[in-house]
């Protein structure tokens, strides 16, 4: 354990980093370095010992994160993970409670309305001439559509997905954010999709995920949803929507008709 009178937060930070990557949280752990870049830039320096770290500082920085124009949830998950890792020094005795975090806001504010599509959209998308796009861009849109026509399917099931998930008439697979397993109606639909990038070289329905390194696989998916959104940004332009298109909004548009006109009436 680091000694208190030698801690700093950054390095102490970095340390949970590592633990993390360890455990196979890469995912995490990369956001969390996301955070500490921003705070860093902000302290104009690599460190800071605990005992600088204070209400003033928080406070300083909260301003910081407003003049650079950044939405609310945005600058609460930015502080909220700072205040994190805080906690988790002072539970394993790093430094003493001072309550930096008092009087700042990190409470996050559920957006009352959600980007997603309706369905004449979808269906728009579903037969959008795309024959002079570049194959990425195509991918990108069928994976939407597949995402969608799978209830939603996140990126971090779907680029997992192999033969052995589809059973008859069925797709079933655990989800990886809730551990449940997940039933699908399989359809001739999704399965033309899966066709259109069947290959033999690897196990998974889609040639994202290619190493058997769990480091290096979560750096492919990272890669992929970082493209594939880039992509259906384009898609999402010439579908004339006022908002960027990612795979969440597909998550979202399935959830805003599974209690209305079922996926399957677009087919």
């Amino acid at each position: 354990m680091m000694q208190a009178e030698e801690a700093g937060f950054i390095s102490y930070s970095r340390s949970f980093v590592l633990k993390m990557q360890d455990k196979g949280r890469y995912d995490a752990a990369n956001k969390l370095n996301m955070y500490l870049r921003k705070f860093v830039t902000f302290l104009g320096k690599n460190e800071i010992p605990f005992k600088d770290f204070d209400a003033l500082l928080i406070r300083n920085y909260n301003t910081w994160l407003e003049n650079q124009k950044l939405g609310r949830n945005s600058i609460s998950l930015y502080i909220r993970n700072l205040k994190r890792v805080y906690q988790l020094a002072v539970a394993e005795g790093v430094t003493n409670e001072n309550h930096p975090f008092e009087g700042v806001d990190v409470s996050y504010r559920v957006k009352k309305e959600k980007n997603r599509l309706t369905p004449k959209e979808v269906i728009k998308l579903r037969y959008m001439d795309v024959s002079n796009l570049h194959p990425s861009v195509v991918f990108a849109r069928d994976l939407f559509l597949f995402a969608i026509f799978t209830n939603g399917m996140t990126g971090s099931d779907l680029f997992y997905l192999t033969k052995d998930n589809i059973k008859g008439d069925r797709l079933t697979y655990t989800s990886k954010a809730t551990g449940k397993e997940e039933t699908v109606v399989w359809n001739s639909y999704l399965q033309e999709i899966v066709d259109k990038y069947s290959c033999p070289d690897t196990p998974y329905l889609f040639q994202v995920i290619t190493s058997k390194d769990p480091k290096e696989q979560w750096r492919q998916h990272d890669t992929a949803i970082h493209n594939i959104n880039r992509n259906l940004k384009k898609v999402g332009q010439m579908l004339g929507v006022p908002f960027p298109l990612t795979l969440t909004v597909a998550h979202h548009t399935w959830k805003s008709m599974k209690n209305g006109l079922n996926v399957v009436d677009l087919l």
